[in-house]
């Protein structure tokens, strides 16, 4: 492994390792770096991990674990990138117009984490995040965005800093069963279809059923299956049912020769015609595995580019009548009854 190079705490060590696993997701995963060695490595919780390929800096985190096997020389540990302090942190916040670069400014910014590229704010944001992750605060409010402009947009952590990215952007990599794909598979399956959602309300001991959100195609196609909702106040039920339909599952995986522009969240060129897979398809996750001299990895594809939401509850707030108004316009401004989407979110964002 003379290509493979680990620093501790700026340390540099090689042609130890008998295997090192550097490993990524969409939705909130934290890069993970697992090293198998033999040697003199000493690792404490807590300290600082680069590992470069090729001269090439990949990762930078901390040590979360190590390990000795009694019996043998070999040792282990494994280290997460910054993002992980994302996901290990809860907190109690209320929001009020807020723009998602300012939401994510304070989080990091109790996190003691460095801010890196961030797209540009289109949005204001308003809503509460009690007991909520740090991870999930910032994902709602890049969320809001993404409603707005339909981007899509990932979390991470480049070079200790977190950055905002839009998922799709495209990667130099070509797979081809011929030049660099070893193994493929692609499924597809019905077994969690969700086709109709019934949304229904439970009043003086009576139900009522509301509304019903359908994916009619599917519906025709594969018969009937149905779910229950029950209508929450202050909220979209229309827009949460239809994120509760599920259409045909796909699925596929791919081992190929290492590449390290393959990273979850980039879209890759696959020429697979045995499975079907030709075009261009989002990387949900990826595994890279370096044995020896050899370096393979192990790719799942996403099929929906779909945006890892987060759901917050919705509080009203108080909006104030207009003091200055009279006669019968105060009084009718007083007593008029606000949607409580209108109190929540901003004006011109869509509610949608």
């Amino acid at each position: 492994m003379e290509r493979v190079k680990i620093y501790v705490n700026g340390k540099e060590y090689k042609n130890i390792f008998i295997q090192v696993i550097w490993s990524g997701a969409i939705h909130g995963t934290a890069r993970k770096l697992e090293v198998e060695y033999l040697g003199d490595i000493i690792t404490e919780i807590g300290d600082e991990i680069e590992f470069s390929y090729d001269d090439e800096k990949l990762f930078i985190g901390k040590v979360f674990f190590h390990s000795k096997k009694g019996d043998t020389d070999v040792k282990t540990f494994y280290a997460y990138d910054n993002s992980i302090y994302l996901n290990k942190n809860n907190f109690v916040k209320n929001f009020f117009r807020k723009k998602p670069s300012e939401i994510l400014k304070e989080i990091c910014g109790e996190l003691n984490l460095k801010v890196g590229k961030i797209p540009q704010d289109e949005v204001t944001c308003t809503y509460p995040a009690i007991d909520r992750s740090g991870y999930e605060i910032i994902l709602n409010a890049y969320t809001i965005q993404h409603r707005k402009n339909k981007k899509i947009y990932s979390i991470v952590s480049n070079d200790k800093a977190i950055d905002i990215v839009e998922q799709g952007t495209h990667a130099d990599v070509l797979l081809t069963s011929a030049d660099n794909i070893s193994t493929s598979s692609y499924e597809e399956s019905i077994e969690n279809m969700i086709n109709q959602i019934v949304i229904y309300k439970v009043e003086n001991e009576k139900q009522q059923i509301l509304n019903k959100v359908e994916n009619a195609e599917d519906k025709k196609k594969f018969g009937l299956f149905q779910q229950v909702m029950q209508f929450e106040k202050d909220v979209d039920n229309i827009t949460n049912a239809k994120d509760m339909l599920k259409s045909v599952e796909k699925s596929a995986k791919l081992q190929c020769l290492g590449n390290v522009l393959i990273q979850a969240g980039y879209n890759i060129g696959i020429q697979e015609p045995h499975s079907g897979l030709v075009g261009d398809f989002l990387v949900k996750s990826d595994t890279h595995v370096f044995e020896g001299e050899t370096y393979f990895c192990n790719i799942e594809l996403a099929f929906e580019n779909v945006m890892d939401k987060a759901e917050f509850e919705n509080k009203e707030k108080v909006k104030k009548s207009d003091k200055t108004k009279k006669g019968k316009k105060a009084k009718k401004e007083k007593n008029k009854k606000v949607s409580k989407l209108d109190q929540l979110f901003p004006e011109g964002w869509d509610k949608k």
